[in-house]
């Protein structure tokens, strides 16, 4: 599967679609997003804002995550 374009605005469930191996960061980072049913509605911004992460940070570890997957 093709990976989003990462924004703010990603949803988490086309994330972890896009990219499977981004649940082991989201659960670094003990967010409930993997197994949530809200998380077709939920962005990253989102996630980060009731989490209290910042967001810049977490696109980075997203991000680097999604690099890794690609490059297998």
């Amino acid at each position: 599967m093709e990976h989003p374009r990462l924004s703010p605005r990603t949803s988490v469930a086309n994330l972890l679609a896009a990219s499977p191996r981004v649940a082991s960061t989201l659960l670094d980072l003990r967010v409930d997003c993997i197994g949530c049913s809200m998380n077709h509605f939920c962005d990253l911004q989102e996630m980060c804002r009731q989490y209290g992460l910042e967001l810049e940070a977490v696109m980075k570890q997203v991000s680097k995550k999604m690099e890794v997957h690609a490059s297998r």
